[in-house]
C-alpha cells in the first residue's frame, strides 16, 4: 500500500477504535479521554490544516515547534462544543490534502498511528509498512534532546537505510528495534529497543525521554 493509503487506513481505523472505546475511555496519552483525543485531532484540521502543515514542515527540517500546553488545551476545549459522535464523524471525512503532501505525510501517519497505538495498546496494533518513513524526521526533531557529541544511528533490522544524527566524527551509539518500536522510542513511549556503544554513551542515551 502507498503512504497515502496507509494514512487513510490508519485514520479510519483510529476513528473506529475511538467510537468503540467511548467518549470517556482513557486515550493512553496523559490524562486525555477518547473525546479529548478526537477533539485534538479535529482541532489540527481547522482552516484546512494550514497551521498543522506549517508546523510539520518545520519538524521535517529538525526545528522543534512544540505547542504550549495551554494552547493545546484551549483547542481541545473549543472542539468540545461538538458531541463525541460529531467529532468521530469529522474524523471519518477525507484527510486534509495538505497533510498528504509528501513533505509531511510521514508525520501525518505518525500522528494517527501513535495515538491509535496509545489508545488500543501496542500488542493489538498493526504496523503499516510505510511507518518507517517517519523515523528520519523524528530523529532530526529529537536531536537537541539526545546526548551532545554522540552520533546516534538507528537500525530497524529490515534491510533499509540506517538513519543517523549527530557529529560524523563523534562516538556512535546504535539503537536497534523494529520500525514500530523505534517510532515509539522517538515519541517517548515505552519501546523494546537495544543500544550498542560505549557504556557511558549508552547510559546517557537510555535517559532520553522524547516528547512530541
Amino acid at each position: 500500500m502507498t503512504l497515502t493509503g496507509d494514512i487513510e487506513a490508519e485514520r479510519a481505523a483510529l476513528a473506529e477504535s475511538l467510537s468503540a472505546a467511548g467518549a470517556s475511555a482513557h486515550a493512553g496519552c496523559g490524562t486525555w479521554t477518547a473525546r479529548d483525543l478526537a477533539a485534538h485531532l479535529v482541532a489540527e484540521e481547522r482552516t484546512a490544516a494550514v497551521s498543522t502543515f506549517i508546523a510539520r514542515s518545520l519538524v521535517v527540517r529538525g526545528i522543534a515547534v512544540p505547542a504550549p500546553p495551554r494552547l493545546v488545551d484551549f483547542a481541545i476545549r473549543r472542539e468540545h462544543r461538538c458531541s463525541f459522535t460529531e467529532l468521530i464523524a469529522r474524523l471519518r471525512r477525507p484527510v486534509p490534502r495538505l497533510l498528504l503532501r509528501p513533505r509531511v505525510a510521514p508525520l501525518t501517519l505518525f500522528e494517527y498511528w501513535t495515538h491509535h497505538d496509545d489508545l488500543i495498546g501496542a500488542g493489538a496494533h498493526a504496523v503499516p509498512p510505510t511507518l518507517a518513513q517517519a523515523i528520519p524526521p523524528l530523529l532530526r526533531y529529537q536531536l537537541t534532546k539526545l546526548p551532545a557529541g554522540v552520533r546516534v544511528m538507528v537500525d530497524t533490522g529490515d534491510g533499509g537505510p540506517k538513519s543517523s544524527v549527530g557529529p560524523e566524527s563523534g562516538p556512535t551509539v546504535t539503537v536497534r528495534g523494529t520500525p514500530a518500536n523505534m517510532v515509539r522510542w522517538l515519541a517517548g513511549r515505552r519501546a523494546d529497543v537495544a543500544f550498542t556503544g560505549s557504556d557511558g554513551h549508552v547510559q546517557a542515551l537510555r535517559s532520553f525521554a522524547g516528547r512530541v
